[in-house]
């Protein structure tokens, strides 16, 4: 049995699992956080952050090496653009939303949710000036990249969508919406996206950590 290494509320280990069920591929979830990792998990993830995945081929570490391993491996259902050009968007998307909105969104996540998950008391001037001064920058930019209708290449969702979804997820989960009024395309795709079948399963199941149903 394939086995996929991390704890679903983390936006990249999310990112993967996404794919895996979209992708239909059987798979374990083993848990492991941020905080507390088995002894030799560096075998499996050398840098030992989540996610790291391991099957009978290979073992590997990162979202994005695990997800395109899983669309070479099991093309069915594709999760990738054909066009090398939209291939291309669709990476750049995937990079920015590992690398920009991670920090932002991921930090909202952190001092609202997680902290209180291990009994601590968030930094609310953090989140607020992360929200005041950071998120609207995302928010403009990606106001303008979303379409206005569908997902980001047509009527299948594909990686660069849930690349970007995990991170509104998680924004969601700290108590943060997108503004319809003043960011009324990426607003309504994100709201696409949550109802997406995968991405509806991933949020309830998020909730019933949270002791939701």
């Amino acid at each position: 049995m394939s086995k996929l290494y991390g704890v679903p509320l983390s936006p990249m280990v999310r990112k993967v699992l996404l794919a895996l069920e979209i992708k239909q591929i059987d798979h374990e979830l083993v848990p492991v956080t941020p905080f507390m990792k088995p002894e030799g998990f560096e075998k499996i993830s050398p840098l030992k952050k989540i996610p790291a995945w391991e099957d009978n081929k290979v073992t590997l570490a990162d979202s994005t090496v695990i997800c395109e391993y899983l669309e070479d491996r099991y093309p069915e259902q594709a999760l990738y653009p054909k066009m090398p050009e939209e291939k291309a968007k669709a990476r750049w998307f995937e990079e920015y939303a590992d690398t920009v909105m991670l920090p932002v969104l991921g930090t909202a996540f952190f001092e609202r949710v997680a902290k209180k998950l291990i009994n601590q008391p968030a930094d609310e001037v953090k989140v607020q000036e992360i929200l005041q001064t950071k998120l609207p920058q995302i928010c403009v930019y990606l106001e303008s990249q979303v379409p206005e209708t569908d997902f980001l290449f047509g009527g299948d969702l594909q990686l660069a969508d849930i690349a970007l979804a995990t991170h509104f997820i998680n924004l969601a989960h700290a108590g943060v919406q997108i503004e319809s009024v003043e960011y009324p395309v990426l607003s309504a795709y994100i709201d696409r996206l949550f109802q997406h079948p995968a991405v509806a399963h991933r949020i309830a199941e998020d909730k019933k950590v949270f002791g939701g149903k």
